[in-house]
This record gives structure tokens, C-alpha cells and sequence, in this order.
């Protein structure tokens, strides 16, 4: 069978360079940006990021509403980027409570969800069992090689970004983990898209083109 040519997917992005297929990560906390995401019809993701859960409870709400929204836009791909973050100065249980919704409505919009994981993979894990979430990305996964093939068990997947270039370990679960596990993004880096892909292909021992058939059919 030959192989089809797909573009280039950039995951997860903070800013659009133009070029392939980009999913523009929203807060979902902005109403200007979700409302401009929409009306654009371009790939995009929106959630409130675990740093932004200490907010007051009146514009959770809001945020809240305006997901529950944004999953008729032609555009809309995620819920996320989402998740834990034990590193982050918000306490923990706020954090879990702005979570729990999100889940809870990727649940009942049955769309999947896009994770922020800092030093909280297993509380992650049982959280997405805990809402019977089918559909997770790990965006911009570092980690190592078990917990990349536990996410893959999970029938979940993990994206990479530079930023888990720059890990030896994440580098060692980029070499090994299943190709139904894998995505690719350039996250807030200003490296290029393809320079990620060249660097991620090069790791696995395989061609770009092979690559951006993994992650197309991902």
C-alpha cells in the first residue's frame, strides 16, 4: 500500500506560524479569544490551564459555558489544555475541582481532552478513569518510558514537543513507545514544526514522511 503524503499536524500550539494543520491552544478564561477561535473555524482546543484555576468562582462559570459552546464551532477539537500541576503555586484542591469539571464535560460532550501533567501522572490517570474518559492527549509529555506505554495501554497518547526533546528519558520513550501513541507539536517553543518532526523522526529511526503518516492517521 503506498504511503500517503499527509501535512504537517502541529498538535498543540500558542501561536499559529502558518503552516499545515495547527490547533491553537484557548483559554478559555478569554472570552475575546474564544470568541475570535470560533468565528475563525480553524482546529483549536480550550480549557482553563491548571495556572489559571485560582480565579474566581463567577468566571470558572463563564469558562465553563463558553466550552460547553465552542464544541458546535466547526473549529473545535479538545477540551485543554487541562490537568494537574503540582509544581504550580495553586493549591492542589483547586486545581482538582477546575479539573474534575473539565473531565465532567468532556465526558458529556463526549470530546476528548488535552492534558497539562506536572509531577501528577498517577492522580491524572485516575482522574480520567474516574470520569470514563475515552480520548487524552499528554501534551508536551515528559516522562519516562513505562509511563509512555502506560498512557499507550490506556489508549491514550502522547504529543512531543522540544521541550521533551530536551529529556534523555522522554527521548528513550520517543525511541520505544507504540506509533498509535504519538503526536507532535511545537507547543510555546519558536522552533518550527518541521524541525520537531525531523528531530522526532530521526529518534525513532524513521523517515519525516513516516512520521507525518503516524501522526496524521493519529
Amino acid at each position: 500500500m503506498a504511503l500517503v503524503i499527509a501535512p504537517y499536524v502541529d498538535f498543540h500550539t500558542h501561536q499559529r506560524a502558518g503552516g499545515g494543520v495547527e490547533m491553537l491552544n484557548i483559554d478559555a478564561l478569554d472570552e475575546v479569544a474564544v470568541a475570535r477561535a470560533c468565528d475563525e473555524g480553524l482546529p483549536f482546543s480550550v480549557g482553563v490551564h491548571p495556572w489559571r484555576a485560582n480565579v474566581a468562582e463567577e468566571q470558572l462559570q463563564k469558562a465553563y459555558l463558553r466550552i460547553e459552546r465552542c464544541v458546535s464551532s466547526d473549529g473545535f477539537v479538545a477540551i485543554g489544555e487541562c490537568g494537574l500541576d503540582w509544581v504550580s503555586q495553586v493549591p492542589r484542591a483547586t486545581q482538582m475541582a477546575v479539573f474534575e469539571q473539565q473531565l465532567d464535560l468532556a465526558r458529556r460532550l463526549s470530546a476528548p481532552v488535552v492534558l497539562h501533567c506536572v509531577r501528577a501522572f498517577e492522580e491524572v490517570l485516575q482522574l480520567l478513569r474516574k470520569w470514563s474518559v475515552e480520548r487524552a492527549v499528554f501534551h508536551s509529555f515528559i516522562g519516562s518510558v513505562q509511563q509512555a506505554e502506560h498512557v499507550a495501554h490506556e489508549g491514550y497518547l502522547c504529543s512531543f514537543s522540544p521541550r521533551s526533546l530536551a529529556s534523555s528519558r522522554t527521548c528513550e520513550a520517543i525511541r520505544r513507545v507504540a506509533p498509535s501513541a504519538i503526536l507532535v507539536e511545537s507547543d510555546e517553543s519558536d522552533e518550527s514544526i518541521e524541525s520537531v518532526y525531523e528531530r522526532i523522526a530521526a529518534l525513532r529511526g524513521c523517515s519525516v514522511m513516516e512520521l507525518q503518516q503516524v501522526v496524521n492517521d493519529n
